[in-house]
């Protein structure tokens, strides 16, 4: 259930962001989008959102920059962060650096519900009662 929870989404692919974005919002996602990952960087910063969908090639900055980035900012692990990528022989790269879950494109919009549902069910287990 969305609950009115943010996801910011970083992709350079404009069709795709859209895509991505329609699909979240008609599931009351609400979703700010960023072609970049500086540009995902200073969104996070400017409100903090509830989740992170983070491409990792992208210009100007690419997303491995942006979740050490993310991580100086806001502290390791405290957004959650699903990785987008069409390499997925970087997993080790992204799980040394606290991700949990990534999504090889091209995708299952289904298949990234999931994992987004799954992201937030795994946060709200490990928040303190």
């Amino acid at each position: 259930m969305a609950d009115g929870k943010t996801i910011l989404l970083a992709d350079d692919e404009p069709q795709l962001a859209l895509a991505v974005k329609i699909r979240l919002e008609s599931k009351g996602y609400t979703v700010v989008t960023a072609p970049d990952g500086r540009a995902a960087l200073e969104a996070a910063k400017q409100k903090t959102p509830d989740l992170i969908i983070l491409d990792v090639m992208m210009p100007i900055m690419d997303g491995y920059s942006c979740l050490r980035e993310l991580n100086t900012h806001f502290g390791r692990g405290k957004i959650p962060i699903l990785i987008l990528t069409a390499r997925e022989r970087m997993k080790d790269l992204f799980e040394l650096e606290g991700i949990e879950d990534y999504v090889v494109k091209p995708f299952d919009h289904e298949d990234l519900l999931v994992r987004i549902e799954r992201a937030f069910k795994r946060r709200t287990a490990a928040k303190p009662a």
